[in-house]
């Protein structure tokens, strides 16, 4: 009677795994972790914008102009996204070939130049804008207005500094600014003139 018992109960244990082996299994979902975008302000005031422009491949104006406003995106310490607006009337010479006349006359002549309608129309347009609208690798790209027209450009990072405040971003930044109507009306018809414009950013930011 035992060996009889022992053998339903083997059959059964049979069947039980050739059952179980034979089902599909069940789907297994893993939940994707999304980590959330931190957003942090950046700071006017220590964030800086360098700009460059060649004359005929002689020589160049450098200077800078001034941050009105911005914001970063960062998710595991990597830039995703940002908006930043810069106040257009605030270009300022600092290379030697504006600093010829003693009263500083240059200065306040190109200044001007480049806030005429031969270049930004600062009074028109007062501001231009940078929205990044991807970020690969090293790379953001990004929806840049000027004068009102709009293209996409490229933000080169060459470093992120990431700390328990805040952060430090730098690169560069170079577009053609014949696409957007910064063209000077010239008896030379604007050759003289590069159409790169390279623009080296340093952001600071806070939370």
């Amino acid at each position: 009677m035992k060996k009889g018992i022992n053998t339903i109960l083997a059959l059964s244990t049979l069947l039980f795994v050739a059952c179980s082996e034979g089902e599909t299994p069940e789907e297994v979902v893993v939940d994707e972790v999304v980590t959330e975008a931190t957003t942090y302000t950046t700071d006017v005031e220590a964030s800086e914008i360098n700009w460059r422009g060649e004359v005929a491949g002689i020589y160049g104006h450098d200077g800078y102009v001034n941050l009105q406003s911005g914001m970063v995106e960062m998710a595991d310490n990597k830039l995703v996204g940002g908006e930043f607006t810069v106040d257009m009337t605030t270009f300022y010479p600092t290379d030697s070939a504006s600093y010829k006349d003693v009263d500083g006359g240059r200065i306040a002549d190109l200044q001007n130049h480049l806030s005429s309608e031969d270049f930004f129309a600062s009074a028109t347009y007062p501001t231009s804008t940078f929205v990044i609208t991807s970020v690969e690798g090293n790379k953001a790209t990004g929806d840049l207005t000027v004068r009102g027209k709009t293209n996409q450009e490229t933000f080169n990072i060459t470093s992120i500094d990431v700390t328990e405040s805040g952060l430090n971003i730098k690169g560069k930044l170079v577009f053609d600014r014949q696409k957007y109507d910064v063209a000077w009306v010239h008896y030379m018809k604007d050759m003289i003139l590069s159409d790169n414009i390279a623009l080296t950013i340093n952001l600071v930011a806070t939370k």
